[in-house]
């Protein structure tokens, strides 16, 4: 199906095959998978999805109904926690040229509305940098279990704040065909964008898909390197399987865990008569994401493993790629 068949569709369609059932899933994204323990180093999701609501006065114009196609919406709630940390956790000093430490813990509240032709999700993230974060008991508590090296520069972390966003982004079918035995494959566009303390930035990509049910788990899997796969976008589709593979290119305005103000560098560097710039890093406006994986479930359950890559967030990054690997699981009620 070209483009110019698809937007007919999504403007004409009279309903939608959904599901109304609610999800919960929980992801892990971690960079263990590939022997290193840097950068974006772990991310934990315990996200819930409601059933199929009916939009209200203040909700309308969020759902793909508003605009002509018929749509499944939902509420969506997420508890997530970030970590980042340098290259060297061990190192008891702050490190010139490498990333800060950064913890950030965060709720989400997402409007989802879905399409056979569209996803959509309207984003609200509020959250916490700094102690505040407890990215340092966090990562003391996993590595103390798992024998791994002990982090030492969590003083030097950026400072507590509290930050947020507001963020939409789109998924958009621009051709799906049929392939062999009752598969379809399908070439869609993703894009972002995202405004506020946290981070601000806008993206756009493409991504490929191969499986069943394509058309109902349009949005499920995103070109992101931080919980690329939201099961709850998945409410169009009784079961299914896929495999997905997608790149994006973005251009980031601002980035607290790179730019955020650490007073613990401050204080190490005066106590020696040093500059504290000496210890910053310079924000990469220009990056580009990729990621590939496989979704299976049911009606009851499923899973997805992931894999990301990335070019650096900061000019002063000493490789030139950074990766993690994921696993969500998820089941519907």
């Amino acid at each position: 199906m070209n483009l110019l068949r698809t937007l007919p569709l999504i403007l004409l369609a009279s309903s939608a095959v959904a599901s109304e059932r609610s999800t919960v899933s929980f992801s892990i994204d971690n960079d263990g998978v590939f022997g290193v323990d840097q950068d974006y180093t772990n991310g934990l999701f315990l996200t819930y999805t409601s059933g199929a609501i009916t939009p209200n006065w203040l909700t309308n114009p969020m759902s793909l109904s508003f605009w002509g196609g018929a749509s499944l919406d939902k509420y969506e709630f997420t508890l997530g926690h970030k970590m980042y940390t340098p290259s060297d956790i061990e190192s008891t000093t702050p490190m010139i040229n490498d990333r800060p430490y950064a913890g950030y813990l965060h709720a989400e509240f997402n409007y989802i509305s879905l399409h056979p032709q569209q996803a959509q999700r309207f984003n609200l993230t509020l959250g916490t940098t700094g102690e505040s974060s407890l990215a340092d008991q966090a990562q003391d508590i996993v590595h103390g279990i798992t024998g791994s090296d002990e982090p030492r520069g969590w003083a030097y972390q950026v400072d507590d704040e509290f930050v947020g966003s507001v963020g939409y982004l789109s998924h958009f079918n621009l051709w799906r065909e049929r392939a062999i035995a009752n598969t379809d494959w399908e070439i869609s566009n993703v894009s972002e964008v995202n405004a506020g303390n946290f981070r601000s930035d806008v993206s756009t990509g493409f991504m490929f898909r191969w499986g069943t049910d394509l058309a109902g788990s349009m949005g499920a899997a995103n070109i992101d390197n931080e919980n690329p796969f939201r099961a709850g976008m998945l409410g169009a589709s009784q079961g299914g399987w896929f495999i997905f593979g997608g790149i994006e290119a973005r251009y980031r305005f601002n980035d607290i865990t790179i730019e955020g103000d650490r007073s613990g560098v401050v204080d190490y560097a005066n106590r020696n008569g040093e500059n504290p710039s000496i210890y910053d890093v310079t924000l990469e406006e220009k990056q580009a994401s990729a990621v590939a994986g496989f979704a299976w479930y049911n009606e009851h359950f499923g899973a997805t493993v992931t894999a990301t890559a990335k070019t650096p967030d900061y000019k002063e990054a000493k490789d030139s790629m950074y990766g993690t690997g994921g696993l969500a699981l998820y089941a519907f009620f």
